[in-house]
This record gives structure tokens, C-alpha cells and sequence, in this order.
């Protein structure tokens, strides 16, 4: 039975050690990608609120991505070392999969929220329509007021 990482090395069994590391290049790119798709979804769900995008919220991206890929490193670090028992790196595996399923949920909510938005908005605007003679008269007692500041 072969084994992940030491033995690989351990056996010059280049091969395997290559498509071991394939794997975790494939988890790693998953989770990077699933970071990237879920700025992407919160960056347009700002720009469709009018909502100013800040250097902060870049840096919450990039936080995100340092605190991912630190979990990754370490359960990458575990199954080196549970690879003289474990064939595949079933800990990073799981880790991939969670922060995957994590950054998948929250592009749901981000389009969530979008459509709760554009609902709250239309609502309004029927209640202000509803109401527009209300309005205008607030309009124009406001108006008046103005002109009474300036003179």
C-alpha cells in the first residue's frame, strides 16, 4: 500500500509525490477561487446599494484569505504527518470543502440580501406614491421655509 508525502519521498517515488501535490494544489486553488467569487458577489451587491467600497472591506478579504489559508497550511501540516497512515490528505480535504461551503453560503446571502433590498426599495416607492399628495405638501412647506431663511 502506498502512502502520501514521507514515504514518497522517502522511496524517490516522484510520481505520486507529483500527483499528491496536485491535489493540494487543487484544494488550495478551490478555496483561493471561492474567496475571489465571493468578493466579486459582495463588491457588485455594494455597488448595487450605493455602498462606498473601502479600503477596510478589501482588507477583510485579505484577512479572510490569511486566516484560510493559515487553517489550510496547518491541516496540510497534519496530513504530512498522518501520511505514513492516511493515503490522501483527508484533513485538508475537509478543511477545503468547509471554507468552500463557508464562502459559498455567504455569496448566497450577499445575493439574498440584494433581492431584500430591491424589495424594501419598491415597497417604498409604492408607499411614497400611495402618498403623494402628502408629499408634495411637505415639499412645498419645505420649500417655502427656505425661501423665508434666505430673504
Amino acid at each position: 500500500m502506498q502512502h502520501l508525502f514521507i514515504p514518497y519521498l522517502i522511496n524517490h517515488d516522484w510520481n505520486h509525490f507529483k500527483s499528491a501535490l496536485i491535489v493540494m494544489v487543487i484544494l488550495y486553488a478551490g478555496v483561493f477561487l471561492s474567496v475571489l467569487i465571493d468578493f466579486f458577489f459582495g463588491v457588485r451587491r455594494a455597488k448595487h446599494l450605493n455602498i462606498a467600497r473601502t479600503s477596510s472591506g478589501y482588507r477583510r478579504t485579505i484577512s479572510k484569505l490569511t486566516n484560510y489559508f493559515g487553517l489550510m497550511l496547518m491541516l496540510s501540516i497534519a496530513d504530512i504527518v498522518a501520511s505514513i497512515v492516511f493515503k490522501m490528505p483527508y484533513f485538508t480535504v475537509v478543511g477545503a470543502v468547509g471554507v468552500v461551503l463557508v464562502e459559498a453560503k455567504s455569496v448566497f446571502e450577499n445575493l439574498k440580501q440584494q433581492e431584500k433590498s430591491i424589495a424594501e426599495v419598491q415597497s417604498m416607492l409604492l408607499k411614497i406614491l400611495e402618498n403623494k399628495d402628502e408629499v408634495q405638501s411637505l415639499l412645498s412647506l419645505i420649500n417655502a421655509n427656505k425661501k423665508e431663511d434666505k430673504q
